[in-house]
């Protein structure tokens, strides 16, 4: 097995389980294990922008953790959303950077939102960035992720909009 597959492999299992993780800081570790597989996987596979926007998006998903109990540290992070053009620009290697740049965007505003409902609508965005992406590269592990991917976040995102139990009941009482 090459060792660009075996990496895939890594972020397909990765990307498949940090969007069932129920909090956000949980959710964003798993960003980052999952982004530096697919950097890693990218890198041997040649595709640089693809490589360097999983690193950024490595650092990023790091940057948005204390966003929750240190909003201050809000401008760290935005100085780092800069960082998206520059190596989109730096690592250009036609359309497939322009498809990785958008997802990193829509990553980059998700990871910003300290409320859930909003950050996993964001990162279902993000995913047809890659999906564009990873056709032009030729990335069949990271077309699988993408899929796996959005299966698991569209299910995460519809188990926070579910009503619990407890209080459906207690609005069916009240009537």
């Amino acid at each position: 097995m090459e060792l660009a597959t075996l990496f895939g492999i890594f972020g397909i299992v990765s990307n498949t389980v940090w969007p069932l993780l129920k909090t956000r800081k949980y959710l964003l570790l798993g960003q980052v294990i999952a982004a530096i597989f697919m950097c890693v996987h990218f890198a041997l596979l040649n595709a640089f922008t693809g490589a360097a926007i999983m690193l950024l998006a490595a650092l990023q998903a790091s940057l948005a953790i204390p966003l929750e109990s240190h909003p201050r540290f809000k401008s760290v992070y935005l100085a780092s959303i800069v960082l998206t053009p520059l190596v989109c620009w730096a690592t250009w290697q036609g359309i497939a950077s322009v498809f990785s740049s958008l997802a990193l965007v829509f990553f980059c505003v998700g990871n910003l939102q300290v409320n859930i409902k909003r950050l996993r609508i964001f990162l279902l965005m993000c995913i047809f960035g890659w999906v564009g992406h990873n056709i032009l590269v030729s990335s069949y592990p990271g077309l699988i992720s993408n899929g796996l991917a959005l299966v698991t976040s569209i299910f995460a995102l519809a188990r926070e909009f579910r009503v619990p139990a407890d209080q459906n009941e207690r609005a069916v009482s009240a009537s």
